[in-house]
């Protein structure tokens, strides 16, 4: 049934029930709408077991919630299953399970800088520069803070990958050109960290599953939204 249901019957759904659950939520104030598709076990329960063609391969399938919560649990369970399966772990004492993080604290503006694209932007190698240097003007996320995802073992190439780690374009602008377009500023570190062409680096894909018709939604738009929440 879900399947059949246009953009503006979805919204029409979800917002009336946001009416009755939070009355004083106002809908005009939308800026991003997604939605994903979840896999769901027709047992009942997760499933977190061997194949039955291959012992060696683990299934970790329809976790639903509280799946974010119970991962860590999940790990442990598959890592039981691969050693019940015969796979060899010998312990890595190198291995540090503590890291370092990415973001840091800030306090309010003191000691960053904002301005046109170039004014504060770093040779890549200042650190202290790059600390002060804003990407993202609605989050606060600075150069050195996309820098540091950057570096770390699994490799970024795309500008989604960053905001996930960062909230780089996550902001209330959702990285709007005529605004800070933090998103080209992104995509141009990424770049450069990574030794690529600008035309290399992934870019936020749209509409994707967003139910809105236009990325930057305007006046008639939220319009339609308020009317769709009012709706019995």
């Amino acid at each position: 049934e879900a399947r059949d249901m246009s953009p503006a019957s979805i919204q029409e759904y979800i917002l009336s029930k946001c009416k009755k659950l939070c009355p004083y939520f106002d809908p005009k104030e939308t800026f991003h709408a997604f939605c994903g598709a979840r896999s769901k076990s027709s047992r009942g329960d997760w499933i977190i077991e061997p194949s039955q063609k291959d012992g060696n391969f683990i299934h970790v399938a329809g976790i639903d919630s509280p799946g974010l919560a119970g991962s860590p649990a999940i790990a442990l369970e598959v890592v039981k299953l691969l050693a019940d399966a015969g796979l060899q772990m010998p312990k890595n004492n190198s291995f540090n399970p503590n890291r370092a993080p990415i973001i840091t604290p800030k306090a309010g503006m003191k000691g960053l800088k904002m301005g046109p694209v170039g004014k504060n932007d770093s040779d890549g190698i200042d650190e202290e520069k790059m600390a002060s240097n804003v990407i993202c003007k609605c989050e606060k996320v600075t150069e050195l803070e996309v820098v540091r995802a950057l570096h770390r073992s699994l490799p970024i190439d795309s500008t989604q990958a960053i905001r996930k780690r960062t909230r780089a374009g996550m902001g209330h602008c959702q990285a709007e050109p005529d605004n800070y377009n933090c998103e080209c500023r992104v995509t141009a570190i990424i770049a450069r960290e990574n030794n690529v062409s600008v035309d290399e680096v992934g870019i936020r894909p749209w509409p994707a599953t967003s139910t809105l018709s236009q990325r930057w939604i305007d006046d008639n738009e939220k319009a339609d939204l308020e009317k769709r929440m009012m709706a019995d």
